[in-house]
């Protein structure tokens, strides 16, 4: 878990990354700006699909939940899977979704297309930040960022992938929600 601190950090300008000279407060930890209990947290939703829990040596925690889909649905939202925040949300902060992802029948020149987002868990479902990405055969972190329209309870918002756009196997890793608070540059996040 250490190296995934480092990784967050590395991919975050969150400012100083130096030690606190003594007597001077901690810095605070990448940790206590996320809003979802980070890890596996994720709670699979629709028809069609079925789900395990597989082994993950590439990612953080070494553990991944595998998706199945077996039929395409009407909307790519009909299934998918949700990681809900346990920390409020406030009207005009900068969000940070981070997800670990893969598809095991994908290719390199041919992967699936997966929106990835984050919004109210709610109708009417209202997004704060919503991307399609390309995801391969390899584990790979994907980035979305959006601002927060409106305020959200702890437990009020997920991060969601949705995954009823094609019948195919999906592997979802650690996933983070970050609150960057209000204000902050999204020209110095990282993008996929």
């Amino acid at each position: 878990m250490i190296g995934f601190v480092a990784l967050l950090i590395a991919a975050l300008p969150l400012g100083g990354a130096g030690q606190a000279a003594p007597g001077a407060a901690a810095q605070p930890s990448i940790f206590d700006k996320a809003v979802n209990a980070p890890g596996i947290g994720w709670a699979p939703y629709g028809p069609n699909q079925s789900v395990k829990q597989v082994p993950a040596p590439d990612v953080p925690g070494g553990n991944a939940v595998q998706i199945k889909i077996s039929k395409a649905g009407a909307n790519p939202w009909d299934s998918g899977a949700a990681y809900p925040t346990i920390k409020p949300i406030a009207a005009g902060d900068t969000m940070l979704v981070m997800v670990f992802l893969r598809a095991p029948n994908a290719t390199e020149a041919a992967p699936v297309t997966i929106p990835v987002g984050a919004g109210g868990s709610e109708p009417p479902y209202t997004p704060i930040a919503s991307e399609p990405v390309q995801v391969g055969p390899t584990w790979k972190r994907y980035y979305v960022s959006g601002i927060a329209t409106q305020a959200y309870a702890a437990g009020k918002a997920n991060i969601t992938v949705q995954l009823a756009g094609a019948k195919q196997l999906i592997e979802v890793g650690p996933a983070f929600l970050i609150d960057l608070g209000p204000g902050f540059d999204r020209s110095k996040l990282p993008h996929n």
